[in-house]
């Protein structure tokens, strides 16, 4: 004899074992990545505990460090002690300054400065620490004044010869022969150079 099963239910009965197995795949391997994250986290964990361990030492030491560079900066704040300072930096300056000899500097500039050249200024400067000179000068045409920089660089006197500022001048030539004047140069340049005599 046939046995018929009838589903008398209104709806028809689903097939959960597909899903389940997904799911638990799914599941399964989540577990397993959360599983080997965490053993790497611990390990790195475990593996920083030394450095930590020494980085603490270490800010132990700097404690007391800090706290004598504190009470040896507390006079620096003072502001009769901050006012003798600026002024025996100024004094400093000025002694460097005076180290310099201008006879000397005059006469290797006038070695080396080509015809057409004019010296219109020189100021001394500090570039790093160390002494420096700013020239400006005029030419009527500016490969002249090219050649002075040059020149500047590679007399031994001269070092880092830096162009600042460049300017030409339209000449007013009416009016200065009206007045029986020779008109001003064409080209100025403004150098910036370290002077080391040697």
């Amino acid at each position: 004899m046939n046995r018929l099963t009838l589903n008398l239910a209104r709806r028809p009965g689903d097939n959960l074992r597909r899903v389940r197995w997904v799911w638990g795949g799914t599941l399964a391997l989540l577990f397993a990545a959360f599983v080997v994250l965490g053993a790497i986290a611990l390990t790195g964990w475990l593996g920083s505990r030394p450095v930590q361990r020494q980085t603490d030492g270490l800010r132990a030491q700097m404690v007391p460090l800090q706290a004598e560079r504190t009470r040896g900066e507390a006079p620096l704040r003072n502001p009769k002690v901050r006012a003798q300072l600026d002024q025996a930096g100024y004094i400093n300056a000025l002694i460097a300054r005076k180290s310099v000899s201008w006879t000397r500097l005059f006469e290797r500039l006038e070695e080396i400065m080509p015809p057409g050249v004019e010296l219109v200024s020189l100021r001394p400067l500090e570039r790093n620490g160390a002494n420096a000179v700013d020239i400006r000068f005029a030419s009527d045409t500016l490969p002249p004044a090219i050649d002075f920089v040059q020149a500047l660089e590679s007399s031994g006197d001269f070092a880092q010869a830096r162009v600042e500022r460049e300017s030409e001048t339209a000449p007013a030539a009416n009016a200065a022969q009206a007045r029986g004047t020779v008109p001003p140069p064409k080209f100025q340049l403004e150098v910036t150079t370290l002077y080391e005599p040697k």
